[in-house]
């Protein structure tokens, strides 16, 4: 069986170090990873862990045409892309008007227009195979907005509309899209945003791993999963949304 390539951005830690580790005991080390985020020396420390073969793609996600140039390098190094992971994300944590104009637009780049353009670059042989598995890892902001994080909201529900369009358009095909909606989770990023909060009400709320997301992640690849809403209380966000939005809206600690 030919091995399979996954290409995995935002790698360095957090979820997207724990997908790695996860996946690549899944394959049995026969998958193939590239690495990618800015951190060089994370990815190595990561890519020395791994059975499977890994290289590693120091680059800035946030400029689209040097996330498309390392798909490319991917390819010529490793083959075509059997798993395409969207997982490097940022936020900001402030009053709307207070983030600056090039920080937000940062944020859509890496948040929303990176993943696009991977997507698009990376669907087309997918599509000629008629195999493939896109995994975007988009946010529970997306289901239910928080105040304070309004724009990294939209760029995740965007990234998750996206997705679940995409499903829809290649229904007809083995195409896989699975659309990932984490709630808190223990990750360099959440740890970040505690220091940005006032108060106890961002810790005071369930919180999940890394690793525990990373196995759902793996369990909805082998059992063909549409959607991951993790931790699984979040669950009853989605299905009363609206009443999920106005606590969400009365609990929301504001930035320091």
């Amino acid at each position: 069986m030919k091995d399979m390539h996954i290409f995995l951005t935002g790698a360095s830690t957090g979820i997207g170090n724990a997908i790695a580790r996860e996946l690549d005991t899944h394959y049995k080390g026969e998958a193939t990873f590239s690495l990618v985020s800015r951190k060089k020396d994370l990815l190595d420390d990561l890519a020395k862990t791994l059975k499977g073969k890994a290289s590693v793609f120091a680059a800035d996600l946030s400029e689209p045409s040097v996330a498309e140039m390392t798909l490319d390098r991917a390819v010529k190094e490793n083959g075509a892309v059997d798993i395409l992971i969207n997982n490097a994300g940022m936020q900001h944590i402030d009053h709307f008007t207070a983030i600056a104009n090039d920080d937000a637009e940062q944020m859509v780049r890496l948040n929303y227009t990176t993943p696009s353009r991977l997507m698009r670059k990376a669907l087309p042989a997918m599509a000629e195979r008629n195999t493939g598995i896109i995994i975007n890892i988009a946010s529970l902001g997306g289901i239910t907005p928080t105040p304070y994080m309004s724009e990294y909201c939209a760029t995740k529900a965007a990234l998750a509309a996206l997705s679940v369009a995409l499903a829809g358009e290649y229904k007809d095909s083995k195409l896989q899209f699975i659309t990932v909606y984490p709630g808190p989770v223990e990750t360099p990023m959440a740890e970040k945003a505690h220091g940005r909060f006032s108060g106890n009400a961002a810790q005071n709320v369930p919180y999940g791993t890394p690793e525990g997301l990373a196995k759902e992640i793996r369990l909805a690849v082998e059992k063909k999963r549409a959607k991951i809403v993790y931790p699984a209380v979040y669950k009853t966000a989605e299905m009363f949304r609206d009443f999920a939005i106005w606590v969400t809206a009365q609990m929301a600690p504001k930035p320091k």
